[in-house]
């Protein structure tokens, strides 16, 4: 197995059949694998897909939202020579997957762009479509498609993830999103992986080819965290 594709997610069932849906029309080789890691979704997340290669696995944690943990489950789990990570709001590319199956270096990061996947399973990134599910004119207008970067969607070698002992369990109650009380678990493992670099341990990360994302919160128009009721919102809870 060469790669394996790991989204946590949360009470995101409609994003969740779209993303099955778009994996699909890739008609993906036996190489690659797809691990959806629920992270206490109310009900599970149970599909029956008819993939050879598709997974769920369930955190059983009771705290809203442990991203990190849930990676760290699906990376146990995976087989693949290299792990793709990304976000439930991400929608990964074949061009992107393409290039981590010829890939072999230490890690990959992808540029972002607006996209939206339809009920099919299709990225759609023709405007009126994009700001009909709420993508902010303004933010087009100064960006056009350009989304930029973001740490949570990454690809890199399980040998890799496994000896930096993936994310901190300890932080991974936090989320991404954590205030200044809190270093995220997301924070942790960059600047782990960013002095193993400086100290000539790992070679750089390499650029891939671009990812989407669909317009969610400061994307969107009106600063919606789930817009469609598609999405959850509670790695943009604060913790006490």
């Amino acid at each position: 197995m060469k790669l394996s594709i790991i989204i946590p997610v949360l009470n995101s069932h409609k994003v969740v059949i779209r993303q099955i849906r778009h994996f699909k029309r890739m008609n993906l080789p036996d190489t690659v694998e797809l691990i959806i890691v629920d992270d206490g979704s109310d009900p599970p997340i149970k599909f029956n897909t008819g993939m050879k290669n598709f997974f769920t696995l369930y955190t059983n944690d009771k705290r809203p939202w442990t991203q990190g943990l849930a990676r760290n489950i699906g990376a146990r789990f995976a087989k693949g020579e290299y792990l793709f990570f990304t976000d439930i709001d991400h929608i990964i590319s074949k061009e992107a997957i393409d290039a981590v199956l010829k890939f072999n270096g230490d890690k990959m990061v992808f540029r972002r762009e607006y996209g939206v996947l339809d009920h099919h399973g299709n990225v759609r990134q023709d405007l009126p479509y994009l700001y009909a599910k709420g993508l902010d004119p303004v933010r087009y207008k100064s960006r056009k498609l350009n989304a930029g970067f973001h740490p949570t969607t990454f690809a890199i070698k399980k040998t890799i993830f496994d000896a930096m002992n993936g994310f901190d369990p300890k932080l991974c109650q936090y989320g991404f999103h954590a205030g200044k009380k809190f270093m995220s678990e997301d924070r942790d493992f960059y600047l782990r992986w960013r002095r193993r670099v400086d100290r000539g341990i790992y070679k750089p990360e390499v650029e891939g080819p671009k990812v989407f994302m669909f317009p969610v919160g400061r994307f969107h128009v009106k600063h919606d965290h789930n817009p469609g009721n598609m999405f959850h919102n509670l790695s943009l809870v604060q913790p006490e």
